[in-house]
C-alpha cells in the first residue's frame, strides 16, 4: 500500500501499512485498480465521442467512480468490486459501438476480491519503480485534480445540474502512446 493523497499522510510522506485515516491496504489497491479501469473506459468514451456517441450513463458513472477513490469517501471493498466490474461493463458496451481502439489496454477483472486486490497492487502509485519521480508526481497531481472535479460534478448532478463539457474534460482521450501496456498506464 502507498497513499499520499491527504494532509494526514504518515510523516508527511505517505501511508504504507494502513492509512492514518483508517484505509486498509486492500481498499487502496482496489481504488488504484478502479482508477486504471476508468482510464481504460475513458479511451473508449473518447473514441465514442469522436463518432458522435455520448453515453450519459458512462459520464455519470465515471464521475461517481472517480469520486469514490478520494480519501475518506468510501472504504467498502465490496463497493469497489462492483464499481470495477461496472467500469468493465461500460467499457464493453462502448467497445461494441466503437470497435477496437489502437493501443487501448486490455483488462479483464479478476473474479475474486483477492484477485482484484492483486491486480490493483500491480498498478498502484509505486508499481513502476523506474518512473521518474517528477513525472510520477505530475501524473498523480493531474489524477487528484480530476478526482476533485469528478466530486464536484457528481454533487452537481445530484443537485440537478450537468454539463457535457465537464464530462468531456473528465473523460479525455487518454490515447497512445503509453510507454508500457496495462500496468501501469501512463498519461
Amino acid at each position: 500500500m502507498f497513499c499520499f493523497q491527504c494532509e494526514q499522510a504518515a510523516k508527511g510522506e505517505g501511508c504504507t501499512k494502513i492509512g492514518v485515516c483508517g484505509k486498509k491496504p486492500e481498499v487502496a489497491a482496489l481504488q488504484d485498480l478502479l482508477i486504471q479501469a476508468t482510464k481504460r473506459l475513458s479511451v473508449y468514451a473518447a473514441a465514442a465521442r469522436e463518432k458522435g456517441i455520448v453515453d450519459d450513463a458512462v459520464n455519470r458513472f465515471t464521475c461517481e467512480a472517480i469520486f469514490s477513490t478520494l480519501t475518506n469517501v468510501d472504504f467498502d471493498p465490496e463497493r469497489f468490486v462492483t464499481l470495477i466490474n461496472d467500469a468493465d461493463k461500460y467499457t464493453q458496451q462502448l467497445m461494441e459501438k466503437t470497435g477496437d481502439v489502437d493501443g487501448a489496454p486490455a483488462f479483464t477483472p479478476a473474479d475474486s476480491l483477492e484477485g482484484l486486490v492483486a491486480q490493483g497492487e500491480a498498478v498502484g502509485i509505486k508499481a513502476d519503480p523506474d518512473m521518474d519521480a517528477d513525472i510520477l508526481s505530475l501524473r498523480e497531481l493531474l489524477i487528484y485534480g480530476i478526482k476533485g472535479l469528478a466530486a464536484y460534478a457528481d454533487h452537481a448532478r445530484i443537485l440537478g445540474q450537468e454539463d457535457d463539457d465537464v464530462y468531456a474534460f473528465i473523460l479525455p482521450p487518454w490515447r497512445p502512446p503509453w510507454t508500457r501496456p496495462w500496468a501501469p498506464m501512463t498519461l
